[in-house]
């Protein structure tokens, strides 16, 4: 049975957790303690330097309490007593979290976070390297500098949309984050928030504004999704690109020579507003040097969601699907996604032929879905009519 004993100092409301002795890979912080709810956690409260080994199989958490005089922690300890702490549950009745509250929890999988919190302080969960996720209250408001720094395993952030303000390097180092979504309530966004992203591809905007600062750092594949004030939507795809820095010695300068058609999609991105006009002229460029799938995702997006979509652009990206349509539509298929072949039907892309070869890949595939749309398809536009005479 592991030990834990939390320290803790009363309020004139409530009992603030101020650190733990000893360490349990499971800790659920009861609601009240002396009678009294447990309304804060107050800074390094969990936190540690370096952590043991996890434990090899869960134990039962033994919890005593000390109270302590009312100062904070001001560093974690140098080392862990116990085993790492994996899962840590903290009641409702908590509104206020210190910063470094987890710091370097690194074998951190699973944390409750109160639904009453309205703001994660500065550095919250740095370096706990294990989080895959967290689900956010829904009522937060703010999130403050570093608050995910060095979360390498976090994949997935969708704030909520009561969030107002991000602070600066917010997510820094989160290496593995694949997907966020920053609510159109969020005005104050702070520098460097995806600094070390590299593998962040897809990201939503609930308005335009910041955006050219904010993946100014990331040169990979990005998908963008951006609403605006009018509450219409875009969404964009913007290539990859490489770069380095080539030295003229005459000169004593460097000079930054790219490679690949991203940077110039990026340079459509404004912080207020997007130049479309400019973004679809590119697309020859695309078309012409990038990977067929991902010119496939960035004409489905510009005809799936049209925003200042002139006619003439509209035509090349059609174009470009009857020029590649079995291929793009076998694609879909093997997918299973059924929306974009009810939408390549919608545009006016399925022929007699076209329909009868993707007919035989659906099934081939076992595609139940788009085989039966296909065959209702092809029944009501294709099947020739039965003649018919008067005796």
């Amino acid at each position: 049975m592991g030990s834990v004993r939390i320290q803790y100092t009363l309020l004139e409301d409530g009992a603030k957790i101020i650190g733990i002795e000893g360490r349990a890979s499971v800790l659920r912080v009861p609601e009240r303690i002396e009678g009294k709810p447990v309304t804060a956690v107050g800074a390094y409260a969990f936190a540690v330097a370096a952590e043991l080994p996890k434990a090899e199989k869960e134990e039962e958490t033994q919890l005593s309490f000390v109270p302590v005089v009312p100062q904070e922690r001001k560093a974690p300890p140098k080392e862990a007593e116990g085993f790492a702490v994996e899962q840590i549950f903290l009641p409702d009745t908590v509104t206020e979290i210190g910063p470094y509250a987890f710091y370097g929890c690194t074998a951190l999988t699973l944390l409750h976070l109160p639904e009453g919190l309205e703001r994660l302080s500065d550095h919250l969960l740095s370096d706990c390297a294990a989080l895959e996720s967290v689900a956010l209250p829904q009522g937060l408001r703010e999130i403050e500098g570093y608050a995910f720094y060095g979360c390498r395993s976090l994949k997935k952030m969708i704030l909520p949309e009561t969030v107002e303000k991000i602070g600066g390097y917010a997510f820094y180092n989160c290496r593995n984050m694949e997907q966020i979504h920053i609510p159109g309530t969020t005005w104050d966004l702070g520098t460097g928030l995806f600094l070390n992203c590299d593998h962040l591809r897809m990201l939503s905007f609930g308005r335009c504004r910041h955006i050219a600062d904010l993946i100014s750092v990331l040169n990979q594949e990005l998908h963008l999704t951006i609403t605006f004030e009018n509450g219409e939507t875009a969404k964009l795809l913007l290539p990859d690109y490489q770069y380095e820095y080539i030295e003229d010695t005459p000169a004593r300068q460097f000079h930054q020579v790219n490679y690949g058609t991203g940077h110039l999609f990026r340079q459509c991105i404004g912080n207020s507003d997007i130049d479309f006009r400019r973004f679809d002229e590119l697309f020859y460029l695309t078309r012409r040097e990038d990977e067929a799938l991902m010119v496939l995702f960035l004409v489905m997006y510009r005809l799936e969601y049209p925003y200042r979509l002139q006619e003439n652009r509209k035509a090349d990206y059609l174009q470009y699907l009857k020029e590649h349509f079995l291929w793009a539509a076998s694609y879909y298929i093997s997918m299973g996604d059924l929306r974009k072949i009810r939408l390549f039907a919608q545009w006016g892309l399925l022929t007699a032929e076209s329909t009868a070869a993707l007919l035989k890949k659906a099934g081939e595939a076992k595609k139940t879905e788009i085989t039966g749309f296909l065959l209702e398809y092809e029944h009501q536009h294709f099947q020739k009519k039965k003649k018919t005479f008067d005796l």
